[in-house]
């Protein structure tokens, strides 16, 4: 009996349901660390990461609006009023906690965005939403997985010890993202299915 139950999801990520896909947020000249298997996987390193055209263009959108957060949010506008405001109030606060404690706060800070499908949201089944856009209309499993990714990367933890993982929710027969953080060599998994962050070794109906 596997010790987890994953909530009912509140709507299907549509996308690369051919395949699993883990991005590995690797500076250029980044040395790879050795790390566990992620469900049943082998991961191989590059600092190549052409191929990831999805992944290329949240992260420059994300850049460009917050390259823009200053007129967009100026700074006499009240951090709650803001979208950006509060995404840096956000990330603020986790950066005062210790690693562990901080991983917890940011997984359960963002579950708390509400669940909106990319087909509601944008027209579009596949978008990709970069922090700002998932405060302010909430978004579906991999947007909930790209914020948290990116909230723990401006807090200062490593990028080689993060990951976007793309996959198959076997008890369901979805296809699922989540987040992984990788703390003192454990694979930790950030769901927006699950309420507690949970090990990767802990979860066997993800593949």
């Amino acid at each position: 009996m596997r010790p987890f139950t994953p909530r009912r999801p509140r709507g299907a990520c549509a996308f690369l349901a051919a395949a699993i896909l883990i991005v590995a947020l690797l500076m250029p000249g980044l040395a790879a660390a050795r790390t566990p298997e992620l469900f049943h996987t082998r991961e191989q390193f590059s600092t190549d990461l052409g191929a990831f055209t999805k992944w290329n263009k949240v992260v420059a959108r994300a850049d460009r609006q917050a390259r823009d957060a200053g007129t967009v949010c100026p700074g006499s506008a009240p951090a709650g009023d803001c979208v950006a405001g509060r995404w840096a109030a956000l990330v603020a606060g986790l950066a005062a906690l210790p690693l562990r404690e901080r991983v917890a706060q940011v997984n359960a800070l963002l579950n708390r965005v509400p669940y909106v499908s990319a087909a509601d949201n944008w027209h579009d089944a596949d978008h990709w939403e970069t922090p700002l856009e998932f405060l302010a209309k909430g978004g579906q499993c991999e947007d909930y997985a790209i914020a948290k990714i990116m909230a723990l990367a401006a807090t200062g933890v490593p990028e080689g010890a993060l990951r976007l993982v793309v996959l198959r929710d076997t008890s369901r027969s979805l296809d699922h993202a989540v987040a992984v953080v990788y703390v003192d060599g454990e694979a930790l998994v950030l769901d927006n299915q699950l309420s507690d962050v949970v090990p990767a070794t802990r979860i066997g109906w993800y593949v």
